[in-house]
C-alpha cells in the first residue's frame, strides 16, 4: 500500500502514522487515541458524575455539586508502561482542558499508584515520578498524586491468619491449614515464589496479589473507579490466557462495567479507557507525543510510525517459548497477527464484551483469587486423571517397581502419602477454582501459603508512600 503524503482527515498535515490501514499526521492520530479513551470515561452515568465538572441542576444544589467535583477521585495504576503513561496523560490532558474551559475548575482528582517488588524498584518508580510531575503534570501537581506501596504488603498487611492450602493428589480436593503467629510474620512475597514451579504460576499469582492490593487501596481510600492502562492487545491475550488456566468464567466479571466490584462493598467501579486502542497505537502514540523516556523496563514499537524511531540496539532479544507465560506467549501471537489482521484483536475483545458469567445459585468464592467457584473443580480431574497405579502382574515389572522404589523419584509417591494421610487430620475442606487448583497441584508439596479473606483485612491500613 501506497501511503499518501497528506493527512487522510485534515487534508494537511504530514503524515506520520498508518493506522488501520488509514493515514495519520501527528494532532489527528493523537485526537483518534484521546477520543476513543475519553469516549470510554463518558460511557455512562455513573463515569461522566465522576469526570465532568458538575454544576447546580434539578439533581443536586450548587454545594453538592462543589462537594461531590472535589471528592471525586480516580485511581491509576501505574507500571510505567507505555499503556498506563498514556492513559495518565491523557487523563493530565483532560484536567488542564476542563480548567481552561470551566473557569478554573475540574471535575476529578487523581491518585496514581505505584507497585514495587522491593526498595530498588520504588526507588527507580519515584525518581520517574518525580520527572512526570515535574516535566509535564507541573500546572496540575495539586490534582495528581502518586503512592508508592510495596508488593511485600500483601503479607504484612494481610490483617489475618495465614492458611496453608493443600491438594490431595488421589482425588484433588483441597483443604486448608491455619498457620501459627510465627510463619505470620516471616512469610513474604518472595517465599511465596519460592514453592512455584515456573515463570507461569509466579506470574499467575502475582498478577493476583498485585491486583488485590490496588483494589484494596482503592476501597481505603474511597476512589469511584480505577482505571486500568489496559490496551485492547492486552485485554485480548488476557481473555485467551484465562481461557487457557482454566479462568474462562471469570472473563465477563473481569471486563463487566455496569457493576461495582461486589468483593470491595460495590464502591468502586473498573473501567478499561484505552479498550478500543491497539498496543502498536499506543506507543504510536508515545513517540508522538514523547513519552518514550518515561517508560521503565519497556520499549515502545514503532511499527505503525513512517518514519521508525527506536533504537534497534535496544531491542531485546527474543526468549525462547519454553521460557514464556501463558500471557507472553499469548502476547506474541497477537503481535504476530496484528499488523495484517488487527480484526482478529478486537473481535476476541467484542467477543469477550459479550459473555456472561455462569448462573450458579449462591456460588463459594475461590480461597485465592476470590473468582466464583460454579462447579467443583476437583470432580471434573477425577473423571479425566488416572490416580491409582496397575496392579504388577509379571517378575519383569516387579523388578522395575523395585528399581524405581529406590530412585529419587519414588520420594514424590511418598510425599503424595504422606500428605494424603496427614489432611484429614488437621485440616478443613476449602474452595479453590479451576485455575488455582491446577496451580496449587503443580507447587512444591502441592501446597500454597495464602492470607485469610475477611473483613478486617480490607480495614487494615496498607504502609504507602506518597509523593
Amino acid at each position: 500500500m501506497v501511503v499518501q503524503d497528506v493527512c487522510k482527515r485534515c487534508r494537511q498535515g504530514q503524515v506520520s502514522v498508518l493506522s488501520r490501514k488509514e493515514p495519520f499526521c501527528n494532532d489527528c492520530f493523537s485526537k483518534f487515541v484521546s477520543a476513543k479513551q475519553r469516549k470510554q470515561m463518558m460511557c455512562e452515568p455513573y463515569c461522566q458524575d465522576v469526570f465532568k465538572v458538575l454544576y447546580q441542576d434539578k439533581v443536586r444544589s450548587e454545594a453538592e455539586s462543589v462537594e461531590q467535583n472535589a471528592h471525586s477521585k480516580v485511581l491509576v495504576p501505574l507500571s510505567f508502561g507505555s499503556s498506563s503513561v498514556v492513559l495518565l496523560d491523557i487523563l493530565n490532558d483532560t484536567l488542564t482542558e476542563q480548567k481552561e474551559t470551566q473557569r478554573g475548575k475540574t471535575g476529578f482528582h487523581i491518585d496514581v499508584l505505584v507497585c514495587g517488588r522491593d526498595q530498588d524498584d520504588i526507588v527507580r518508580y519515584r525518581e520517574m515520578a518525580d520527572r512526570l510531575l515535574s516535566e509535564r503534570y507541573a500546572s496540575n501537581r495539586e490534582k495528581i498524586k502518586f503512592h508508592f506501596l510495596s508488593v511485600e504488603s500483601f503479607y504484612k498487611d494481610c490483617g489475618g491468619e495465614l492458611d496453608t492450602i493443600l491438594v490431595d493428589s488421589a482425588d484433588f480436593s483441597s483443604r486448608s491449614i491455619v498457620e501459627n503467629g510465627e510463619l505470620n510474620r516471616e512469610f513474604g512475597v518472595e517465599d511465596l515464589l519460592k514453592q512455584c514451579p515456573d515463570r507461569s504460576s509466579r506470574q499467575d499469582l502475582l498478577t493476583i496479589l498485585s491486583s488485590r492490593l490496588i483494589k484494596k487501596f482503592a476501597y481505603q481510600n474511597k476512589h469511584k473507579i480505577i482505571l486500568w492502562g489496559h490496551s485492547m492487545t492486552k485485554l485480548a491475550d488476557e481473555t485467551i490466557s484465562l481461557v487457557v488456566k482454566g479462568r474462562g468464567s471469570q472473563i465477563a466479571s473481569m471486563l463487566s462495567i455496569d457493576e461495582c466490584d461486589p468483593l470491595f462493598d460495590n464502591s468502586f467501579k473498573n473501567l478499561y479507557p484505552l479498550q478500543d486502542v491497539l498496543l502498536s497505537e499506543i506507543d504510536a502514540y508515545c513517540y508522538i507525543k514523547h513519552l518514550d523516556p518515561f517508560m521503565i523496563d519497556y520499549i515502545p514499537q514503532d511499527t505503525l510510525l513512517v518514519e521508525k524511531q527506536r533504537n534497534p540496539e535496544l531491542v531485546s532479544a527474543p526468549r525462547s517459548v519454553k521460557n514464556l507465560t501463558l500471557n507472553e506467549i499469548a502476547r506474541k501471537y497477537f503481535d504476530d497477527v496484528e499488523a495484517d489482521y488487527s480484526n482478529v484483536i478486537s473481535t476476541v475483545v467484542r467477543t469477550a464484551l459479550k459473555l456472561g458469567e455462569p448462573e450458579t445459585p449462591k456460588p463459594e468464592r475461590c480461597s485465592i483469587c476470590r473468582a466464583n467457584v460454579h462447579m467443583d473443580p476437583s470432580e471434573y480431574l477425577q473423571t479425566i486423571t488416572v490416580s491409582e497405579n496397575h496392579p504388577i502382574e509379571t517378575t519383569e515389572e516387579s523388578a522395575l517397581y523395585d528399581k524405581w522404589n529406590e530412585s529419587q523419584f519414588s520420594n514424590q509417591k511418598i510425599e503424595n502419602t504422606t500428605l494424603r494421610d496427614s489432611i484429614p487430620q488437621k485440616a478443613v475442606s476449602t474452595s479453590l477454582c479451576y485455575g488455582c487448583l491446577i496451580n496449587v497441584n503443580r507447587m512444591k508439596g502441592r501446597k500454597l501459603t495464602w492470607p485469610q479473606h475477611s473483613k478486617s483485612e480490607l480495614e487494615t491500613i496498607l504502609d504507602a508512600f506518597e509523593l
